[in-house]
């Protein structure tokens, strides 16, 4: 798969150790001849991954989706602000540009750990955002699930076939590839909803509530209007500031703050940049209004919650 460059020099791109078979990045090829695009796609077990990529990975952003299945591992993670320990039986979820971390993984570790693009996750669909709607990837929900064993066998089933299916490269099916990695998503979703105390109703409300945090995520660091994000879905501000209250409980504004104050949270908590680039990078050339929006919402100024002065 293809790994854009950070920005960031204390951040690191997910690389593989040279020595270790399989690569995370696009092959050079004639573009006369069709290829597949395997390059969107990869799976290996746990042991397999701690081989190439050690047993810790520093603060990281993945520019693909990943989803681990763990069988055993004492390993600990952290995406966004939530840590946790992975164990028997727990999947877990990174976003792309979402910053993860983890440590404590060892060879004799059980799991798998798949990565995918979007592109070759919506490729046969119609819809393009399916994703980024998914409950396995909102910044605002955890990042783990915790299986009980009859869901844990269904999925170590799903993903014993896909790694079947995925052995057989170069001579294997996208399409098998493509259509067990829907059922695996589709599967953990169901386990996700069963688990959330409160299942947002799919009325028009939760759809066009949906459709603006798919925007959201993809627009927050340069957009700060939620009249703008009307314009982009192309309804009427009132109409968008109704439905955002009336699915979530809160305006599409207070949605737009918190998602950039969680990301300077994830900057401030795994970098020593300067508070004026980081307020930057969010777009805000005032560093003193940006530093009062975070001191708001988290009590403490990014310059303190950097060197962990508490609240």
């Amino acid at each position: 798969m293809t790994l854009r460059p950070l920005p960031l020099p204390e951040f690191h791109l997910l690389l593989r150790h040279a020595s270790a078979a399989g690569a995370h990045r696009t092959s050079v090829v004639d573009s006369a001849v069709p290829v597949q695009r395997t390059e969107d796609f990869y799976l290996e077990t746990t042991g397999e991954a701690v081989s190439a990529f050690g047993s810790a990975i520093p603060p990281t952003r993945f520019q693909f989706y990943f989803i681990g299945l763990v069988a055993r591992s004492r390993a600990t993670c952290t995406t966004g602000l939530a840590s946790f320990r992975v164990g028997p039986r727990t999947a877990f979820f990174v976003p792309p540009e979402q910053i993860h971390s983890s440590r404590g993984w060892t060879k004799a570790d059980r799991g798998f750990a798949l990565s995918f693009s979007e592109a070759f996750f919506v490729e046969t669909l119609a819809d393009k955002h399916t994703l980024r709607r998914s409950p396995l990837f909102q910044w605002d929900r955890p990042p783990f699930l915790r299986l009980d064993q009859a869901h844990d066998a269904v999925l170590r089933t799903l993903f014993d076939d896909l790694a079947g299916e995925w052995s057989r490269r170069p001579n294997h099916s996208i399409a098998a590839l493509r259509l067990l990695l829907h059922l695996i998503v589709e599967r953990l979703e169901e386990n996700v909803c069963r688990c959330l105390t409160i299942e947002t109703p799919l009325d028009a409300n939760a759809r066009l509530y949906q459709r603006f945090r798919a925007v959201l995520e993809g627009n927050f660091r340069s957009e700060k209007s939620p009249a703008a994000y009307a314009a982009r879905l192309g309804v009427n501000p009132n109409h968008l500031a109704t439905a955002v209250r009336s699915a979530s409980g809160l305006p599409p504004g207070e949605w737009i703050r918190a998602r950039i104050v969680l990301e300077a949270q994830c900057l401030l908590g795994n970098t020593l940049r300067a508070v004026k680039e980081i307020a930057a990078e969010l777009g805000y050339e005032d560093e003193a209004y940006f530093s009062r929006l975070f001191k708001k919402a988290v009590g403490v100024s990014p310059r303190d919650y950097q060197l962990g002065v508490a609240a």
